[in-house]
């Protein structure tokens, strides 16, 4: 069973659960008591939540997203709690809204590979692999990958449980499409880098999404794609990645782009199609990129990229200003030298 936030392939759904239950040891406070006994199934982003659903608010550069807000109850800082209110969700009023909310997705999900000792062997489907498929004797290979036809796993890699790998429209499973190549120590589908800290200390957020890469998708050596904290990964058909590259949790990377070797993409981006990324490139969090972008090497991208523009430098910017700026500090350099008498 698949829902449209969970791949219950992977991991089991715990809820609903009270909210009473949700926010026990918590530092927290609800303004109306009466919520308590309300029941609380998912937790979700702003923009996918429904209305049993929980999600997180901390900054107001999130404030545009709550118009779209479904959700029954809401981790968020006391200075936004009215907002929240005000379209008829439960504020969880939180110092630490990102901490809490993490902490209650343990609550509301498990990991069906964490409980593999306790549960029948039905619970999960074992790895195909075509028979046209190569794939290294030491590739690991969590349950219910799908290997198409003529796809190449290289040594040492992991492709762990909640990869989607292919253009098939049904993405319950996980599937490597036809033409895929995914180089020695390659990792697909690991947990992202993502911390919190709230009274309690430090917490991992976990991460309970997927990654899906489509057809004749190129995965270079020691290169790590990351699952989604909810939601999925995603990289489009025909897209090259270069060895040593970090794709973060919920990234999603258009059709035919080419990413080179050292660059990192930080969580949340969009890249469209036909963009071009130099080497050792790093975008900063939540970073729109445009279609048939261009971004030259050791740049820093801070800021969305519009259609078709061409970007270098660190703070990134087009490149005819970046230039213009080097040509003038090389001037300024050059008008301050001594004289000799």
């Amino acid at each position: 069973m698949v829902d449209n936030r969970l791949d219950t392939r992977f991991y089991r759904s715990l809820g609903p659960i009270r909210l009473s239950q949700l926010i026990e040891g918590f530092d927290v406070k609800i303004s109306d008591p009466s919520v308590l006994n309300a029941l609380v199934l998912h937790g979700a982003s702003l923009e996918t939540s429904q209305s049993e659903d929980v999600v997180f608010l901390e900054s107001k550069k999130r404030l545009n997203a709550l118009s779209s807000v479904k959700a029954k109850a809401c981790f968020v800082k006391p200075a936004l709690a009215e907002q929240v209110k005000a379209l008829g969700i439960f504020p969880i009023i939180s110092e630490y809204p990102r901490a809490h909310f993490a902490r209650a997705l343990l609550r509301l999900y498990g990991s069906k590979e964490a409980c593999r000792g306790d549960r029948q062997s039905s619970d999960f489907d074992p790895a195909y692999i075509h028979p046209t498929a190569i794939i290294s004797a030491d590739a690991v290979l969590g349950d219910g990958v799908h290997i198409g036809p003529y796809t190449v796993i290289g040594h040492g890699v992991s492709i762990g449980p909640g990869s989607v790998i292919g253009s098939h429209s049904d993405i319950q499973f996980a599937i490597l499409g036809e033409n895929c190549t995914v180089k020695s120590g390659s990792v697909i589908g690991g947990a992202g880098f993502g911390v919190a800290h709230d009274e309690n200390g430090v917490v991992d957020i976990p991460h309970f999404g997927r990654v899906i890469l489509q057809d004749r998708v190129s995965i270079g050596s020691q290169t790590c794609v990351d699952r989604g904290q909810l939601g999925d990964t995603y990289i489009g058909s025909d897209t090259k990645i270069d060895n040593l590259v970090q794709i973060a949790h919920n990234v999603k990377i258009g059709k035919s782009c080419a990413i080179a070797g050292h660059s990192g993409i930080s969580g949340s981006c969009e890249i469209g199609d036909f963009v071009l990324i130099g080497g050792s490139v790093g975008l900063a969090d939540h970073v729109k990129i445009s279609d048939k972008v261009s971004i030259a090497a050791r740049s820093g991208v801070m800021h969305d990229i519009p259609y078709g523009e061409t970007w270098f430098g660190t703070p990134a910017q087009p490149i005819r200003d970046q230039m213009r700026m080097i040509s003038r500090m090389r001037k300024l350099g050059a008008s301050s030298k001594v004289k000799p008498e």
